[in-house]
């Protein structure tokens, strides 16, 4: 089994065989990934509130209001109001932003096609199950994961 620092020494030796330094290019390389996962969520959900967007990008609220405010400033969001209360503020992803999250998504269908040219039908199976595994894994408390529950000493009042 390799160590936390073996995986990692690996990961950094091998990324650029992931992705190479003209594919970033190629997809704007002026957007953060908290950025970037903003203008996906907008694209997946058009006039999403401003409450909504903070949650799903598990950021407070005034630093959700930074990301779109990069994000409009860059023409890559828009911003606007709800109808049935303007108090409301919604945004939704701009003709630009688009482009830019397809060429993203371009890019990630690229590489997925490539792990299945490289996998079997039944590893590239099992691969999107360890994924799945993983990510449910995660959204569990850490001490839940891999540490075992404590032990509480009973202490005995007088």
């Amino acid at each position: 089994m390799l160590t936390n620092e073996e995986i990692l020494s690996f990961i950094l030796d091998n990324i650029r065989k992931v992705m190479s330094a003209e594919e970033l290019v190629a997809i704007d390389t002026s957007v953060s990934r908290l950025e970037a996962l903003a203008l996906v969520l907008t694209r997946r959900k058009p006039d999403i509130m401003m409450s909504e967007l903070s949650q799903h990008l598990a950021v407070p609220m005034s630093t959700a209001t930074g990301i779109v405010d990069r994000l409009v400033k860059k023409k890559l969001m828009l911003r606007g109001s709800s109808l049935e209360d303007r108090r409301v503020v919604t945004v939704r992803i701009s003709e630009e932003g688009e482009t830019l999250v397809k060429k993203m998504e371009d890019l990630f269908n690229k590489h997925v096609e490539r792990v299945k040219g490289i996998l079997t039908e039944e590893e590239f199976s099992l691969l999107i199950t360890i994924i799945k595994k993983v990510a449910a894994g995660m959204t569990r408390p850490e001490a839940t994961v891999h540490e075992p529950p404590e032990l509480r000493r009973q202490i005995t009042i007088e």
